[in-house]
């Protein structure tokens, strides 16, 4: 940045936490600058972009200038619009590029005129519809509809050959050859008068045609044959009619629907040959008149059993209805079912069957339904008392209440019988109040001895309390579970060894991490301090700052620096700036825990005001975080992972950490 610059990004610097009206200015020009730039690719033209990529970039580079820390978001936003603009002409140059192609290949195809396929028209519509405006479309539609009409017209002719074929193939392949009969010479004059049909649409109509040709041949040659096969199919009717025959009448007239079927069969059946008509009919004839007279007969006698049977299940109708109305249960209870076993025995009443049985059944459900109830209800109680007794069986748990355990028996003998469950529940009872007060016993003695063992592997740790990795937590919760008495006291005492042996340990490693970040950020601030005195300087490598994040950043930072860097300088600036606010914070903090607080803060430097303008509310959040109770232990690791200073505010903030630290922990001493 020349000096004039320099000057002018000066005069822009905001106070601290406040843009000037001047920087926001300059601030509305360059973003503007970039919002044109990047709405390019919708406005120019491919030969336009040029020119006008130019004069944004003059514009930009005349723009007021801005501080750096503005600068750099905004030329990052400028060169990223500036690209993008870029892309927007080569995509425009490739846009005409096509655009000259597809309109080579629209003139081609209407040369080739008749040579046109309407595969070639859709393929080069779907490219011309990239460009809606260049009037190709519409260059292109009369070649399109008459190449369409051709087709529809081809489509027609093979639409009607294949309907020919497939009524063809579906009358030679049907069962009742006459409708082929009918039908063929039409077809084939039909199919006469189609022209230009394509060959293998032709082919396949020849195909069915030869196929109806033999159909109908075949028929012709097996009309003989089947004449033939009815006759042996009757032949096969009339011995089914003479087994019929030889069955018993029982048999014959449950079978009296094969009757029928034989017949409806019968006359489905075609002719047979002339020498055998009179032979077959007479035979079958004769047959089905001494078969039906058989069954006939049967019916009869059938019938009188019917009317027997409708008369014996009316009076145990009249003796059900007689005895509905009885209360005494048992005496009832053996008649109704000695007259329903008799009404099984019974035959049928034919169409009187169901009233008379609906008649018996009533009177049966009258006398059973109140006997139901008055038992329902004794089953209820019953049952009410079970569940009671099952209720105070399922309270017996191993972990139920000893007091609770030691009422139940009471209550259980207060509660009614409960029928024939009444033994089997007593056993259940007895048997889980003994399992209990057993399990009870066993698990004392099992918690104690689980509980000494706990204690055992606690004081185990307590010889290498930093290596336990959680399990001293399990320990304890198990411990808290298990809620052992006799042990408790033993627990207690070996889990304050513990805490103290695990703190003297995390001390220990909290004082070599103190130590070893004092070292490392004394030499950090050494050569720190070299590069800002313009002397030589010999960086460590990041590794020797494993372990403390913002250190090895400072030193990454420094290296590139020394490099060169310019802005890995100014980041190293801030760097310091923020590092040098946490220290203070944190020895604040600590002085104010020890009660050795010293005066406020030095005021913030320019650089530290425009960083915390840019960072808005950052230290408002510092504030609350500061008004929360802290932890001087925590307080000294941040201050271990704090970043870079220079050697004398380090030697000085250490100097204020080890006296704070002196009163804080001597005090809790």
């Amino acid at each position: 940045m020349s000096e004039n610059h320099q000057e002018a990004a000066a005069s822009h610097r905001p106070a601290a936490g406040v843009l000037s009206e001047s920087l926001r200015e300059a601030l509305h020009v360059r973003e503007a600058i970039c919002k044109k730039l990047s709405a390019l690719p919708n406005e120019c033209t491919a030969g336009g972009y040029a020119a006008a990529i130019d004069a944004l970039c003059a514009e930009y580079e005349a723009a007021p200038v801005v501080p750096p820390e503005f600068s750099e978001l905004l030329d990052k936003q400028f060169s990223d619009a500036l690209a993008a603009a870029r892309r927007g002409e080569n995509e425009a140059i490739e846009r005409t590029s096509r655009l000259e192609k597809v309109t080579a290949d629209v003139e081609a195809l209407l040369a080739a005129d008749d040579l046109a396929t309407i595969k070639e028209v859709n393929a080069l519509e779907k490219r011309i519809a990239e460009f809606p405006d260049s009037g190709l479309a519409a260059k292109l539609q009369p070649l399109k509809e008459r190449l369409e009409a051709e087709a529809a017209a081809l489509d027609a002719v093979v639409a009607a050959a294949a309907k020919l074929t497939a009524e063809l193939q579906e009358l030679t392949a049907a069962e009742d050859i006459t409708p082929l009969h009918d039908r063929k010479p039409a077809i084939e004059a039909e199919f006469a008068q189609l022209a230009n049909l394509p060959r293998q649409d032709y082919q396949r109509y020849q195909e069915a045609h030869r196929a109806a040709s033999i159909r109908l041949a075949q028929h012709y040659e097996t009309l003989d044959l089947a004449r033939w096969e009815s006759y042996t199919l009757k032949l096969d009717i009339c011995a089914e009619l003479e087994k019929m025959d030889k069955l018993s009448d029982d048999e014959l007239a449950k079978n009296a629907n094969a009757l029928k079927e034989l017949r409806d069969k019968w006359k489905q059946l075609g002719s047979v040959p002339k020498e055998k008509n009179e032979e077959i009919n007479s035979r079958y004839l004769e047959l089905t008149r001494q078969v039906q007279h058989r069954i006939d007969e049967f019916f009869a006698r059938k019938r009188q059993e019917q009317k027997n049977a409708a008369a014996e299940k009316s009076r145990l109708c009249e003796l059900a209805e007689a005895e509905a109305e009885s209360t005494n249960w048992q005496e009832s209870s053996n008649k109704m079912r000695q007259w329903q076993a008799e009404w099984k025995t019974l035959p049928r009443a034919g169409s009187k069957e169901s009233e008379l049985f609906a008649r018996f059944r009533a009177a049966a459900d009258k006398f059973f339904s109140a006997r139901k109830a008055v038992y329902d209800e004794r089953d209820r109680r019953f049952a009410a008392a079970a569940e009671r007794k099952n209720a105070l069986i399922a309270e017996i748990t191993p972990d139920a209440d000893f007091r609770r355990i030691r009422q139940l028996r009471e209550e259980y003998r207060a509660i009614d019988s409960a029928g024939k469950q009444e033994a089997a529940i007593f056993r259940t009872f007895n048997a889980a109040m003994d399992k209990y007060f057993a399990d009870r016993k066993e698990a004392g003695n099992a918690k104690i001895a689980r509980a000494n063992e706990l204690i055992a592997e606690i004081k185990v740790w307590c010889n290498d309390p930093g290596n336990d990795k959680g399990r001293v937590r399990a320990i304890r919760e198990e411990l808290r579970a298990l809620s052992c008495r006799e042990t408790r006291a033993a627990e207690q005492q070996v889990l304050r060894e513990y805490e103290q042996a695990f703190n003297a340990v995390k001390e220990a490693e909290e004082r070599k991490r103190c130590s070893a970040s004092a070292d490392v950020a004394r030499c950090l601030a050494e050569c720190y301090a070299q590069f800002k005195a313009g002397s030589s300087v010999e960086v460590p490598d990041a590794a020797a700052f494993a372990g403390f994040s913002k250190l090895q950043n400072a030193a990454n930072l420094l290296t590139q620096a020394v490099a060169g860097d310019e802005k890995a300088g100014e980041k190293l600036e801030k760097h310091v700036a923020a590092a040098m606010s946490e220290r203070e914070n944190i020895c604040s903090q600590l002085e104010e825990l020890a009660g050795t607080g010293s005066a406020a803060a030095p005021a913030l430097s320019l650089a530290e005001e425009l960083q915390a303008a840019i960072m808005g509310n950052f230290g408002k959040d510092n504030d609350r975080k500061s008004s929360r109770a802290v932890d001087p232990r925590q307080l000294l690791t941040d201050f271990a992972s704090a970043g870079l200073v220079l050697p004398d505010a380090l030697a000085e903030f250490q100097r204020r950490v080890e006296a704070a630290k002196a009163v804080i922990f001597a005090n809790a001493k």
